[in-house]
């Protein structure tokens, strides 16, 4: 496999998962088990950014207040 583990611990795997990867004979599992973890990263970016979302009403509603 021409990917390393470290190019995998700087994406955000744990040790663990990595270490499977890293173990698939075949390319399609390692793409398989990425993928995988690409949509948990995208999961929580939705996450995050529904939180931002949250925030940013909450500051428009307090300026808007502060106008009034």
């Amino acid at each position: 496999m021409s990917v390393d583990i470290q190019s995998l611990l700087s994406i955000g795997m744990k040790p663990d998962e990595a270490e499977m990867v890293m173990q698939y004979k075949s390319s399609e599992d390692a793409v398989r088990r990425l993928r995988i973890f690409r949509s948990h990263v995208l999961e929580d970016i939705h996450i995050r950014q529904q939180t931002l979302d949250k925030i940013d009403y909450i500051i428009n509603r307090l300026k808007i207040e502060n106008i009034q």
